[in-house]
């Protein structure tokens, strides 16, 4: 039995003065008189930047009270270290019994007394991670991508609009909507400092990412070791056009306002199916799971290694999209071209009116976090949520187009499109394993 109910408390009473609570803790927080306190949601390299981030964003009045992630190793080893660092450690307020792991331990966080989550697991998850986080009136910080497939981003479209009917704040990890120099920017092109835009291209292309084994002694399923190993598999990351190039993909769109109206592209695998490197740690892990080598090429991963799209804006302007991973290159920014002039997207603008951004450099991914505890003790929260589910979706609709050869617009993405890929009960067990895109895969 409920302890409402133990205390003669109706059920439509109760729901009241849990609404009226919740205001009431808000309202604090705007008038700075309380600390806020933040829970990390995956404890893996990122997660940890966050929680440094966050802290350093936000000198006074913020604690870390509670840490989650699948493997207990991690949320224990990140506890550790943070305690080991001077500058920080008075801030660390971590109770053993605010230390959650397993799959289901977004739902323990959600659970606990943190008033912000921060969100830092693989991509796959993050759809179900923030609607319970909202659901239990937490404000949030989600790392991008905040989806792998088409399903995923049309639950953070409802957690955002249910964040906006409860007050609460998301902020997302497109670190660059909050860097002076590209907001100063922005404001000029929306204002026609180029004229009307008619094309443009985005790249990030890099040498390639980690790939790890099994870690020494383990005991993990080939589950827990996917997970583990995330980038590698679509289902989990997206594929790495969603998980590094959405950086450069939500630049665009904010230039134009919004995602484009049409999708076309190509690309595949080629590096990634003879990095020997890689091969011998697949056969590693198959002989760790299965004993032999007989099928290596499912530990190999999915992923394709390079992808090229264009995007069609609501205009008729065409953008190029470049991204993958290769050996010996690189390549990371975006170019905006307008009826009068140019724009690096980032500092500066050609033609007749050239400008160029000479204030402060300010780091986007600090700064973030400066905004979204800012935004919750004015009472004014943020709400990122449906762009950055529009930009991950703009990354989705490309590697789609490119997986099935098809060409299509974002009204049927988002009208007909059946995708889903991530289950809604996972366990430790066996993985789940998809065959590696033909370029010519059904259209879902």
């Amino acid at each position: 039995m409920s302890s409402y109910a133990n205390n003669g408390i109706s059920g439509t009473t109760a729901g009241a003065a849990a609404a009226t609570a919740a205001v009431l803790g808000q309202m604090a927080h705007a008038k700075g008189s309380d600390t806020i306190k933040v829970g990390m949601l995956g404890c893996g390299g990122r997660g940890n930047g966050a929680i440094r981030d966050c802290l350093k964003a936000n000198p006074s009045g913020v604690e870390i009270v509670a840490l989650a992630d699948l493997f207990e190793s991690q949320v224990k080893g990140t506890r550790d270290g943070l305690m080991k660092e001077a500058a920080i450690k008075d801030r660390i307020k971590i109770a053993d019994d605010h230390m959650f792991w397993g799959f289901d331990c977004h739902e323990k966080l959600a659970a606990c007394d943190a008033d912000v989550l921060l969100m830092a697991t693989a991509p796959a998850f993050r759809g179900r991670q923030l609607m319970a986080a909202i659901k239990a009136g937490k404000h949030v910080f989600t790392e991008k991508p905040v989806a792998t497939d088409v399903a995923g981003c049309k639950e953070v479209m409802e957690a955002a609009k249910l964040a906006k009917e409860k007050g609460l704040a998301i902020v997302a990890g497109t670190q660059r909507r909050h860097e002076p120099s590209r907001i100063e920017l922005m404001k000029r092109i929306h204002d026609g400092a180029i004229g009307e835009l008619v094309g443009g291209q985005c790249y990030w292309y890099g040498e390639g990412i980690w790939f790890h084994g099994v870690p020494r002694n383990s005991q993990m399923s080939e589950l827990e070791w996917q997970c583990h190993n995330w980038y590698h598999f679509t289902w989990l990351s997206g594929d790495q056009i969603c998980e590094q190039h959405i950086h450069n993909i939500d630049v665009m769109n904010w230039c134009f306002n919004g995602p484009p109206a049409k999708f076309t592209a190509v690309g595949g695998r080629a590096w990634r199916s003879y990095n020997q490197d890689q091969i011998k740690t697949a056969k590693e892990v198959c002989r760790h799971f299965t004993g032999s080598e007989d099928n290596w090429e499912k530990y190999n991963g999915d992923i394709w290694d390079h992808i090229y799209a264009e995007f069609e804006y609501a205009n008729g302007a065409r953008c190029l999209s470049f991204s993958g991973h290769s050996p010996g290159s690189g390549r990371n920014g975006e170019k905006l071209v307008g009826t009068k002039g140019t724009s690096d997207c980032s500092r500066s603008l050609g033609g007749p009116n050239a400008w160029h951004y000479e204030g402060e450099s300010i780091n986007g991914q600090v700064q973030e976090h400066a905004d979204l505890v800012k935004s919750i003790r004015e009472g004014k929260p943020l709400n990122e949520g449906q762009q950055v589910a529009e930009s991950t979706l703009t990354a989705i609709a490309a590697r789609i187009a490119a997986y099935t050869g098809r060409t299509f617009t974002w009204k049927w993405l988002m009208g007909a499109s059946k995708q889903d890929l991530v289950p809604r009960d996972l366990k430790p067990g066996p993985g789940l394993f998809h065959p590696i895109a033909t370029g010519r895969d059904e259209l879902v």
